[in-house]
């Protein structure tokens, strides 16, 4: 696997695993049920492709430039822009606007492969433990992270929204 495993707890979290094959990265965040697909293309700098179902996934467009990933998860109307930045080990960025977005702060260990860290903040935030198969860039890494992190978030408002609705 390129890029394997889990954003946030025990409890809760998601499990990823993600072969990167030339130029295309296919896998899967959670369970063979619960779970969903991870489909990405690289082409040049840009890398595009999409996470989850046709009807409930979102897209990805990101730039690759240098020790920087910008681009959008989601659609235009219902996604959120990301900015993620590296400088040396660590990885840095926003997900979103400035009152409801994300924080990205991940450290990456290239001697072990582990991108580890924190996406969101220290109370509502998510842990991030993954695995980088070498070669990989580590922004794709904290891009995964981030996108998965973006989706729980969807997924877990959505069930809030309908165990409330019918009062």
């Amino acid at each position: 696997m390129a890029i394997r495993g889990r954003i946030g707890g025990a409890i809760g979290g998601r499990d990823i695993n993600c072969s990167l094959q030339g130029n295309s990265m296919r896998g899967r965040v959670g369970g063979g049920i619960f779970g969903w697909d991870i489909a990405l293309e690289m082409q040049g700098s840009v890398v595009q492709g999409r996470m989850g179902g046709f009807i409930s996934g979102r897209d990805i467009v990101v730039t690759l430039r240098g020790n920087s990933l910008s681009g959008r998860i989601g659609g235009a109307i219902d996604g959120v822009d990301v900015q993620l930045s590296q400088s040396g080990s660590r990885i840095t960025g926003r997900c979103g606007g400035d009152i409801f977005g994300y924080d990205c702060n991940l450290s990456f260990d290239q001697q072990q492969g582990q991108l580890v860290g924190r996406m969101g903040g220290d109370v509502f935030g998510k842990d991030v433990y993954l695995w980088l198969q070498p070669g990989v860039n580590p922004l794709l890494g904290a891009l995964l992270a981030a996108a998965v992190f973006y989706y729980m978030e969807i997924q877990s408002r959505n069930s809030n929204n309908s165990s409330h609705s019918g009062r």
